[in-house]
């Protein structure tokens, strides 16, 4: 009989330590996200717009999530390389991206396998739109005047860009198609190495970033003559929009964030969350002001739907220009 309830008593330790076993394991299995570093890639090098915006973000995401935020700058290939190496990360939230117009753009552009479909969405953060400059002594003050010259004289109209097949550039396109005029596009290696040449009188007109640029006109070098923007910025009032002028073109450079696809919702929730009250931050803020940059945070469903109208546009705009991918 006590053989019998030493037995008994045996399994019921047993089967409450496998209990116990299994709900610590469990447990320890959902181990509150986020309990290491989350790795940010940026795809460009240090020192440029995207980089600084993420290192201003960094503290502030770090203090939100409880956790190191760790930059690593991957450039190279047009972006495509620190896109694809996120893009094969394990999805469980330790390693995102910072996105940019690039992340549509190269699918249409380059072979490189980049795809917006291949992350999942978790915030919209800010944005800065393309602009039209022009020596301060040019004889256009807005941008109708400018795009009523180039009508009148094809060609005529020497207009600088970032690069063949790079978002100003594309920039340009898109509002030389919409307003139906011709201009000759002239492609640097960056917005910087467009400035002596616009300054010098080698061209006329440049297509660059606003928030990139806003020293420049601060300092009396340039003006600005409109923006392809959603709407009038905060930053010159005065200037017209594309769509103002009854074209349809919305081009702008964004900071926003990915995550690898089949990142668990939870996940990105929190990443999300964390990302959004630093954006929100009064320190942000501040660092926007200076830099022209426009917060406008969308969540990951809105995101997401953004992600896709992008590709149709950038799609149909690559297609008219001719641009073919490179391998």
């Amino acid at each position: 009989m006590k053989e019998d309830v030493r037995k008994i008593l045996g399994v019921s330790f047993a089967v409450v330590f496998f209990l116990i076993a299994t709900v610590v394991g469990v447990g320890l299995a959902k181990e509150k996200f986020p309990a290491q570093p989350v790795t940010l890639i940026i795809s460009w090098s240090p020192g440029g717009g995207q980089d600084l915006t993420a290192r201003a973000l960094q503290p502030l995401v770090e203090k939100a999530l409880g956790q190191s935020l760790v930059i690593v700058n991957k450039p190279g290939g047009g972006a495509s390389i620190g896109f694809n190496y996120v893009a094969d990360s394990k999805p469980d939230g330790y390693t995102i991206v910072q996105a940019s117009p690039s992340i549509s753009i190269l699918k249409y552009t380059m072979k490189a396998g980049v795809d917006y479909k291949r992350y999942e969405p978790i915030i919209f953060g800010a944005y800065t739109p393309a602009a039209v400059l022009v020596k301060t002594d040019a004889p256009w003050k807005n941008l109708k005047e400018f795009l009523d010259y180039a009508k009148a004289n094809p060609g005529k109209l020497r207009v600088g860009n970032s690069g063949h097949g790079a978002i100003w550039h594309i920039s340009a396109l898109a509002i030389e198609h919409a307003a139906g005029v011709q201009i000759t596009h002239v492609p640097f290696k960056g917005t910087a190495p467009s400035i002596p040449a616009i300054l010098g009188g080698h061209i006329e007109a440049i297509l660059a970033g606003f928030g990139d640029t806003m020293h420049l006109v601060k300092g009396g070098k340039l003006k600005y003559l409109g923006v392809a923007a959603p709407e009038r910025s905060k930053f010159a009032p005065e200037l017209q929009t594309c769509k103002e002028l009854g074209m349809d073109v919305e081009m702008i450079s964004y900071y926003s964030y990915l995550a690898p696809k089949g990142t668990p919702k939870g996940t990105v929730k929190i990443i999300h969350d964390g990302f959004k009250k630093a954006l929100e931050s009064k320190a942000f803020k501040e660092y926007t002001e200076k830099q022209g940059i426009t917060i406008a945070i969308k969540g990951s469903k809105e995101f997401a739907k953004f992600l896709d109208r992008e590709d149709k546009k950038f799609k149909e705009l690559i297609t008219i220009a001719g641009i073919k991918p490179k391998g």
